[in-house]
């Protein structure tokens, strides 16, 4: 009992526990993410948990939460090149190469409706939109009120490739290929709805 006080009074036991349901999740799947296992693997009391997360579902929605959290970081990169094609195609392989790596946890994160978590809790919502806002963001669309549908069809996009990656669908060899071809064919879009905020002289390099 001495070393499980010890455990929960270190500080760290919410990303703790968070650290490690990822990890279960990656080894197992959702279904063996629960309170009590992961208060085992970490090695404090059954109780100790719930001083952070009420339910399982809280567990699951941080878990979910620290996802879009890391994955946006690793996006902030394609924020770096001043070409824009250079940027869309940055933020997709950024996107791609999370999933091919955390396809578990991307499953997790882009659940639908219907599903074992019909909806995201406030966390992963809150993560969710801050995501969602950089790639809207890297578009050219600076107001989250005013989103075209580019956002969403980037989104579809980058979804749709990294899951065929995940379910084996699409060669780990032709993932830049389809992202490249993808990006191809979405910059007149991109270009026609986002004239107003990008620099049309710029984006031609003339």
């Amino acid at each position: 009992m001495a070393q499980q006080a010890r455990s929960y009074h270190h500080g760290s036991l919410r990303e703790e526990l968070v650290r490690e349901g990822r990890a279960l999740l990656e080894e197992q799947g959702p279904q063996a993410v629960t309170v009590r296992e992961l208060a085992r693997r970490v090695g404090v009391s059954h109780g100790a948990p719930l001083r952070h997360f009420a339910d399982r579902d809280a567990l699951l929605d941080a878990i979910a939460a620290s996802g879009f959290d890391e994955l946006r970081a690793q996006l902030e990169a394609a924020r770096g090149p001043e070409d824009f094609e250079a940027r869309f195609t940055a933020y997709v392989r950024g996107h791609v190469r999370f999933a091919q790596r955390h396809a578990a946890l991307m499953r997790l994160m882009f659940a639908s409706a219907g599903g074992e978590r019909p909806e995201r809790g406030p966390s992963a919502q809150s993560s969710a939109e801050r995501f969602f806002a950089l790639g809207s963001e890297l578009l050219g669309k600076q107001d989250p009120e005013a989103l075209g549908p580019l956002p969403f069809l980037l989104a579809a996009t980058t979804e749709g490739i990294s899951a065929m990656a995940c379910a084996g669908r699409l060669p780990p060899h032709r993932v830049d290929e389809v992202v490249d071809a993808a990006v191809r064919m979405l910059m007149p879009l991109a270009l026609q709805q986002l004239g107003e905020a990008l620099d049309p002289v710029t984006e031609r390099g003339a």
